[in-house]
């Protein structure tokens, strides 16, 4: 099915919204989610249905400075609301939240000029890719871009894109410093590609297509990458809104948001569970409703203490960002390197334990449970996405990073 065009209709989101209204908000759309998964994932991106009612309940505002009309709401606050809308359906949060969530980014790290023109637009939602995919040359108008950037999620709504191309000079084959871009909606193009993964066809991770496009240079970071900011000095977002939200680093909130996403499908699984214990009866006598039964009842109970640890254990990470970003912006020690890598290696382990509730759930669910089609099997296929998305795109890699990082620091 066709993407959306690139004028993507917007509403307006509320003048005034608190983070309990917004959850409140998640809460009360869950059930539109759940009865709309199985045409997301068939469409590969949540409708456009949904889609208006995500902007007009604010939520590509929540992590968007006052300056620009943004709420400024604290990551723990954002998160929750993203995991309550996971719980609805993992794919469509996903798409929201990978778009949605690259205002902390856009809003920390850009220069004031870019920020006024970018957010001046009105609208903001920017898909992102940490891998590099390209390059860019300069030009007399300043940087000519071009590449292709598969698994762009949230591209069908976003009016931006960020990604990353190694700098070239010309008349040299090597290339220069790997640098950070940002080109509005009209200069990408998205490939009708996704939808073919085991899991999370609903995520709008399409591929992006940015041709000869040139941006002025202050719509690049050369030779800065999102994953490994430097902001020991400070960042353009703390000197022009005076907040330290917009003062962190990006691995350890992007790995907060991959956990944040798994664990909210978890609890919709717990959901499932819980419907079964209450209207199935046990294979074996005696016979009873399962929810009688003390072996499952005790299976629950372990689910449930699971999920309420990495709820909490993601609600910490979240808290610590926001700890780090303030001790620097206080004069304090500055947000490390170090700790923002074990603010993802600690969300990693809270959707961890929520994959282990997610295992015995699928255990002792039955195997009617997860028949293709159900809403239990969409979501163990989805959780299998992130799980490895996690694993082999971030863990892997950033652990040994994280182990470096603090015995080095301890010589």
């Amino acid at each position: 099915m066709a993407v959306p065009a690139a004028d993507v209709k917007t509403s307006n989101a509320p003048v005034a919204l608190t983070p309990q209204q917004a959850l409140d908000s998640a809460v009360a759309l869950r059930p539109l989610l759940v009865e709309q998964a199985a045409d997301t994932e068939q469409r590969s991106f949540h409708s456009e249905e949904l889609h208006l009612q995500f902007v007009e309940s604010g939520y590509y505002h929540m992590l968007r400075p006052k300056m620009f009309g943004g709420y400024e709401f604290g990551v723990a606050d954002y998160m929750r609301v993203i995991r309550e809308l996971a719980r609805g359906d993992m794919g469509t949060a996903w798409c929201l939240c990978l778009a949605s969530g690259h205002n902390l980014q856009f809003a920390s790290w850009w220069p004031e000029r870019a920020q006024r023109e970018v957010y001046g637009d009105g609208h903001f939602a920017a898909a992102m890719t940490s891998a590099p995919g390209g390059t860019m040359r300069r030009t007399a108008d300043g940087w000519a871009i071009e590449g292709a950037f598969p698994y762009a999620s949230g591209g069908p709504y976003s009016t931006h894109f960020m990604g990353h191309v190694f700098a070239r000079t010309e008349g040299s084959a090597e290339a220069g410093p790997l640098s950070t871009f940002i080109v509005p909606r009209s200069e990408f193009t998205i490939r009708d590609d996704w939808g073919k993964t085991l899991g999370l066809r609903g995520s709008g991770s399409h591929t992006l297509d940015v041709r000869d496009v040139t941006v002025p240079e202050h719509f690049v970071l050369y030779g800065k990458e999102q994953v490994s900011m430097n902001v020991d000095e400070g960042t353009p977002g703390l000197e022009l809104h005076k907040n330290p939200l917009y003062g962190g680093r990006g691995v350890g909130f992007f790995g907060l948001e991959l956990a944040t996403l798994a664990v909210g499908g978890v609890h919709a699984a717990l959901d499932e569970y819980e419907q079964i214990l209450r209207t199935k009866r046990t294979p074996l006598p005696p016979f009873t409703l399962r929810a009688a039964n003390l072996r499952y009842q005790t299976w629950y109970a372990d689910i449930v203490t699971a999920l309420d640890a990495a709820d909490a254990t993601l609600d910490r990470v979240a808290d610590l960002f926001l700890e780090y970003a303030t001790r620097g912006a206080e004069g304090g020690r500055p947000f490390s390197a170090a700790e923002d890598l074990a603010l993802t290696r600690l969300a990693a382990q809270a959707q961890n334990t929520a994959w282990r509730a997610l295992e015995l759930i699928m255990r002792t669910a039955g195997s009617s449970a997860a028949v293709q089609g159900t809403r239990l099997e969409r979501i163990w296929r989805d959780a299998t996405m992130v799980i490895g998305h996690q694993a082999s795109i971030v863990q892997d890699f950033v652990g040994a990073d994280y182990a470096a990082a603090v015995l080095q620091a301890s010589n």
